[in-house]
């Protein structure tokens, strides 16, 4: 039992290792493509979320990260498709304001 225990911490200490890597490495590519990305943050948080649910089902198992994955999604999928309706918005606006400055 104790060797479980110290098992899972040791596994707990490697995972938040790697996945603090991952956010840094992640975050550098998100702030490098930064111009192209900026309209896809709600994609990238989802993504960020997806690689942590992952790694968790390893610790609390499969099913449970199932669980976890659907709720994310539950909440997530209105910012996603909020996100690209505030785009379709923005995009509107901006050939509005340029139509209006060319007259």
């Amino acid at each position: 039992m104790e060797s479980n225990r110290m098992l899972n911490s040791t596994g707990l200490g490697i995972a938040f290792i790697i996945l603090f890597i991952f956010g840094i490495l992640y975050n550098s590519m998100v702030e490098r493509f930064q111009k192209r990305s900026q309209r896809y943050t709600a994609e990238l948080v989802a993504g960020g979320v997806i690689v942590t649910v992952t790694i968790s089902g390893f610790f609390i198992g499969w099913n449970n990260a199932g669980v976890v994955l659907l709720l994310f999604v539950a909440d997530g999928l209105p910012m996603i498709i909020g996100s690209w309706l505030r785009g379709v918005r923005d995009d509107e606006e901006a050939k509005k304001i340029q139509k209006e400055s060319l007259q």
